[in-house]
């Protein structure tokens, strides 16, 4: 159901032939507007015509006070300033909206301010006209709502009425979801919405700017042709304004011409700061092992990055200890015992250790994600009352993990409303990273590491999570219960512009396990290997958030292939990320099996043919004939490859190119296939490049590679 939120707030539709004193317009798409500053009609088309839709921005429990101030500007803009008043309290607001002409779009900005804080929704609404064959899409975990199998999110459905949450629902401290987890249908992991008439194909998309300081946002859609997003959370004062950038869009019917815009116009979200990064993209692991392995055998199967699982620190957060020498041992953590060894454990680590591991595996041709995290901390911690006396002082108090967060960590523990800790495992506690002292520390813990470990490849940072909870202590673009207060989403943004320059002027990548899959949060993040993506909703929002980035996923078992080890793969191909491989070590993930084995080495290559994967995200650029199988389209190094998959009972299936991005001077391409369990690439035809493509795919086992070359 719509949420009750509405409820309060008062939308005016618009009728066609209604006069409108303003157009803003761009290329195709433009928009008409009443003297009130409302949408009243939209144009997808150059030479289309004007269509009856409204649209506006409103604030739950507020409504229109006084007249609304209209102003012209040199650039084409046109401003609508407005005030709106609180029913409940007469508190009242100003909204400015000013809609603007874009390269390709028309760009809607608008702005909040108030006298006295207040947090209330603020909502931008878009109804446009809609029938029985007009589609939605976003960019969601799954497109039928649902928190049960595997469905293809690049298929739009019929508008339904449902609420969508962007990366997961807002915390809610009296009902928290603790360790929130990916793998529900109801989210969606980048700000747009994408209203597709198949018929005129033609499409208009709403796109939210992912550079606006976003905190929580819900996305609320009707069978009526309603589309709303609510921002939710933010603090709106005298000294507090909000502005809010949006794009209204208009491309041909398919979803990837809207991802695609996206992706271009703001590439610094979709690109990996370092490109690099695509070098190591490949089968993953998350194993503590370190000892030799049957290259051959792991290299058959795409493997690539072991993200280790190392339990290498001391404690949570104490990951590169500061001992006065390389070869100085520390005992490794546990969540028994802080500092003291189990028996007849190989438990220790050194800084010598750690980097002859990263070296052993770039000799094998592998690479190393080190563990980081900058949200827990610690390992059976007692409190504040439990602090040696004089720790503050004591420059070995990091020998003592309860010792070390109260005191020179102590500004980064999240605190409840009660004042009380976050717990996490191990008897850790959770953190904010906007913790200027924490904050330092972290930023430390970063040098050492480029300082400490030069072979390896960077550090994967674990459990964003916690970054939906609310800090009650800080007071940072937030307003709870009356008071200010700070979302850690504020405190990564904070975070990351510091952190990232450290690793990547040392050439070294972040990837990260977003638990929160949104946008927003990978400005400076190469690459994903996300915990969940075994589960397909959290494959699915990986697989979107990295079309042009490296991703790996999840395998948390043998049983993750039953009881169709080629449908599994086949969607890990389909999204173009990949899989875990059963290693020795493995923590929570699948262990050595030797039926496992054999699927991931009949797949590993096809697997391969995708490094450097970039989506071509431009409409109707592949299609299956009669939807007789599923097929995408990367651009890799050598030209293109595209998996072809989810083939049923077909023996050949007819692949369908339009407007192929070939190189300039390109006439002809080669067209091979490889299968599961072949390692050599088979000749199917050459190809003339043409504004179209057919091309006939042989399937095996459901599926084929397909790789274009010129």
């Amino acid at each position: 159901m719509i949420s009750l939120l509405f409820a309060a707030m008062v939308w005016t539709s618009v009728p066609a032939g209604v006069p409108t004193t303003v157009s803003a317009e761009s290329g195709s798409v433009a928009v008409q507007l009443s003297e009130e500053g409302r949408i009243t009609a939209v144009r997808l088309q150059a030479a289309g015509e004007f269509l009856p839709a409204s649209g506006e921005t409103g604030l739950e429990g507020f409504s229109r006070a006084g007249k609304t101030e209209r102003r012209n500007g040199a650039d084409g803009a046109v401003s609508f300033f407005r005030s709106l008043r609180q029913e409940s309290t007469g508190r009242t607001c100003q909204v400015v909206d000013r809609f603007s002409p874009g390269p390709d779009s028309v760009l809607w900005e608008v702005e909040v301010t108030g006298v006295e804080p207040l947090t209330t929704p603020i909502a931008t609404r878009l109804q446009v006209p809609v029938d029985g064959q007009s589609r939605f899409w976003t960019a969601w975990s799954d497109p039928l709502h649902s928190d049960k199998g595997w469905h293809d999110p690049l298929e739009p459905q019929p508008l339904q009425d449902l609420t969508w949450y962007y990366g997961a629902p807002a915390f809610n401290e009296k009902a928290p979801l603790l360790g929130y987890c990916p793998v529900h249908g109801d989210t969606f992991c980048i700000p747009l919405a994408t209203v597709i008439e198949p018929k005129q194909d033609l499409g208009l998309s709403l796109v939210l700017s992912p550079g606006d300081p976003l905190l929580d946002l819900e996305l609320h859609t009707a069978k009526d042709g309603g589309i709303t997003f609510s921002r939710i959370n933010h603090r709106i004062g005298k000294d507090h304004a909000v502005l809010f950038r949006m794009d209204l869009v208009s491309h041909r019917a398919d979803p990837r011409a809207a991802l695609g815009w996206m992706a271009a116009r703001y590439p610094d979200y979709f690109e990996p700061p370092l490109p690099a990064a695509h070098d190591i993209a490949g089968c993953g692991a998350y194993s503590s092992w370190e000892g030799d392995l049957d290259v051959a055998k792991f290299r058959r199967m795409a493997f690539r990055v072991n993200w280790k699982a190392s339990f290498d620190f001391p404690y949570m957060g104490m990951f590169l200890p500061p001992v006065p020498g390389d070869e100085d041992r520390w005992f490794r953590f546990n969540d028994k015992a802080c500092g003291q060894p189990l028996p007849g454990e190989d438990n220790w680590s050194s800084v010598a250790r750690m980097r002859a591991y990263s070296e052993k595996m770039r000799g094998y041709g592998f690479e190393v994600l080190n563990y980081f995290n900058v949200t827990e901390f610690g390992v059976n911690l007692k409190g504040a009352g439990a602090v040696t006396p004089g720790a503050d002082k004591n420059p070995e108090a990091w020998k003592n993990g309860n010792d070390f967060t109260y005191t020179r960590a102590a500004d980064g523990v999240l605190l409840s409303s009660e004042g009380k800790t976050w717990g996490t495992w191990g008897a850790a506690v959770a953190m904010d990273p906007g913790g200027p002292n924490y904050q330092a520390f972290l930023l430390d813990q970063a040098r050492r590491h480029v300082e400490k470990l030069p072979a390896s490849a960077g550090v994967c940072i674990d459990r964003m999570d916690w970054l939906r909870f609310r800090n009650p202590n800080a007071d940072e673009g937030s307003w709870f219960d009356g008071k200010p207060c700070r979302l850690l989403y504020d405190s990564w943004r904070d975070l990351m512009p510091k952190l990232a320059p450290i690793f990547h002027n040392a050439g070294k990548f972040i990837f990260v396990n977003n638990h929160l899959k949104r946008i927003d949060l990978l400005r400076y993040v190469d690459g994903i290997y996300c915990e969940f993506a075994h589960n397909g909703r959290a494959l699915n929002t990986t697989g979107l958030l990295t079309v042009h980035k490296p991703a790996i996923g999840w395998t948390a078992s043998v049983e993750d292939l039953k009881p169709d080890p080629d449908g599994f793969f086949q969607r890990y191909l389909h999204m173009g990320v990949y899989p875990t491989v059963p290693l020795s070590g493995n923590d929570h993930t699948i262990a050595p099996d030797a039926w496992a084995e054999r699927f991931y080495l009949d797949y590993g290559p096809l697997l391969d043919a995708m490094r450097g994967k970039h989506w071509v995200l431009q409409a109707h650029v592949v299609t299956v004939k009669d939807n007789a199988a599923k097929a995408n389209l990367f651009a890799v190094p050598e030209g293109f490859v595209m998996p072809v998959t989810f083939g049923g009972e077909a023996r050949e299936v007819e692949v369908v190119l339009q407007w192929l991005p070939v190189k300039e001077g390109v006439e002809k391409m080669r067209v091979e296939a490889m299968y599961p369990g072949m390692e050599k690439w088979t000749d199917l035809q050459v190809v003339d490049i043409a504004p179209e493509m057919r091309i006939v795919v042989p399937l095996q086992r459901k599926c084929a590679m397909v790789r274009l070359t010129p």
